[in-house]
């Protein structure tokens, strides 16, 4: 084994100091933060723009006041979704409130301008200052304003005939603002709206309208509909807050007697499958270039005057873990770091993801099906790589091989959907598939049977191509011919030594 150490060693080192190499590891974190930024700063995925919108009620019935309303309690709603999850991840529970997160973030403060009452968020903050973990940032609440302002209509606009009114929405679009943001939306509530049962509001803007924005208005319309309809019913109610009682699932880990973040618990395996595919498809490429090249340098001839046909594949195999592994320790390093320029909050969501892998029940399982994976893949590459005789030959054999590799990740939404249903148990006995859909299932409690065989189950799919890729290695690294078919390969898996 010396021997193949000494060949790992040497794959490392060469594969380490190419140039490719660096700009390989660069260009991961580089592509998140493009992906991350880019989107921001082009205006399509900025979360924290404000839209501001004006409400022009021809009917006089309210419905203004419902739109307005529902702003405001979604910003409530996004100041409080904030803090649980700072109390679920930064807080000590043993420190909160007796009556626990949940019911103190429910508790009302007197009622403020006339959406009836809402929370106590000097109490909240305070709770959460006291209930902090040693080291963690203070909590920094959300605009409690939310994605929308709501600004009163202007007499012009709400006073315009028909046939004026779009002259009097484009002065508003270019004059009206509110706090740091102009106006961008009017919505027309017609005078004959409700009348009907299929209720139709007008929108008036320059751009496309926000889809957020519409969902929201469209949600408040329906619901003071209902209002209206239940007060026919029953005039004596005069709170329309009635409607707007809300309920969430919390899940529970059985194994642990406890409450759990399922998100949480589930993004370190996602990423490390996800990772897994990149990293295996980055380096196993280098992998296969390098046997095409050593074939037609003849420099693979003097490697076989000293060592076996074994002995180079083993000692490649270890190359390209240790390079993989060196990717994923750069990667992370580089990711935390940009997270901790980003946010710190971000940086003890990762940590309490990893604390929520790092169990004796999961933790070793993953690593084995990263090591297995990584293996599987880089046991097909050489094996192509000592087929073919010039990169032509390599790439006529990577396309196909691509594509089977990357169907997986065409799996992972239905996977994730219902991890231990009958789609991913299937594929998670698909042996070239069983590291990467295990990985996606850890978090969810696969049943113990599936887990330990398809563990064994890659165990066993690896040592298999690693022997079989010994043999083809043997067989045609010497060779001029032609890539055998696919038959003669499979038969040669299939034989025994």
């Amino acid at each position: 084994m010396n021997r193949a150490f000494l060949i790992a060693r040497q794959e490392f080192i060469k594969y380490v100091t190419r140039r490719g190499f660096a700009l390989s590891i660069l260009m991961f974190p580089l592509w998140i933060v493009i992906v991350t930024l880019v989107p921001q700063w082009t205006g399509g995925g900025d979360e924290t723009r404000t839209h501001v919108f004006t409400v022009v009620d021809r009917t006089g019935g309210g419905f203004a006041n419902a739109i307005y309303c529902a702003a405001q309690r979604q910003g409530a709603q996004r100041w409080l979704d904030g803090a649980e999850h700072y109390a679920a991840t930064l807080a000590d529970p043993a420190r909160l409130p007796r009556q626990g997160i949940g019911a103190m973030l429910a508790s009302p403060a007197p009622a403020t301008r006339r959406c009836g009452p809402e929370p106590d968020y000097a109490a909240i903050e305070a709770a959460l200052r006291q209930a902090k973990k040693p080291g963690a940032p203070d909590f920094a609440p959300v605009d409690e304003g939310g994605l929308f302002a709501f600004i009163a209509p202007p007499a012009y606009l709400s006073g315009a005939a028909p046939a004026k009114f779009p002259v009097a929405v484009r002065r508003a679009l270019a004059t009206e603002h509110a706090p740091g943001a102009p106006l961008d939306t009017v919505f027309v509530i017609p005078s004959d709206f409700g009348k009907a049962k299929d209720a139709v509001a007008e929108s008036w803007t320059d751009g496309r309208l926000d889809l957020d924005l519409r969902r929201l208005v469209e949600a408040a319309l329906v619901k003071a509909l209902q209002f209206k309809a239940i007060r026919q019913a029953a005039p004596q109610l005069s709170d329309p807050t009635i409607l707007d009682a809300t309920a969430r699932v919390q899940g529970h880990d059985p194994e642990r007697g406890a409450a759990r973040d399922g998100a949480v618990d589930s993004i370190v395996p996602i990423a490390l499958a996800i990772i897994l595919f990149v990293v295996s498809v980055m380096n196993s490429s280098v992998l296969l270039q390098g046997v095409v090249e050593e074939k037609s340098t003849r420099m693979i001839e003097v490697l076989l005057s000293c060592a076996t046909p074994r002995e180079i594949t083993s000692g490649k195999l270890i190359g390209v873990i240790a390079v993989a592994l060196l990717t994923l320790a750069i990667w992370g390093l580089a990711l935390l770091a940009l997270m901790a320029i980003a946010s710190r909050d971000i940086v003890h969501l990762v940590f309490a993801s990893l604390s929520a892998t790092a169990t004796p029940e999961v933790l070793p399982l993953l690593l084995v099906f990263f090591l297995c994976g990584l293996l599987i893949y880089g046991s097909l590459f050489l094996a192509i790589g000592s087929m073919a005789n010039s990169l032509a030959d390599a790439q006529s054999l990577l396309g196909p091989s691509m594509l089977i590799l990357m169907l997986p990740n065409l799996m992972i939404a239905g996977v994730m959907r219902d991890p231990n249903g009958p789609l991913a148990s299937t594929l998670s006995w698909v042996p070239i598939y069983t590291p990467f859909f295990m990985m996606l299932r850890l978090s969810s409690h696969p049943p113990v049977w599936q887990l330990w065989g398809t563990t064994a189950l890659a165990i066993l799919t690896t040592a298999l191509l690693i022997v079989w890729t010994g043999r083809v290695f043997a067989k045609h690294v010497l060779t001029t011919e032609r890539p055998p078919a696919l038959g003669v390969l499979l038969r040669g898996l299939l034989r025994r030594g």
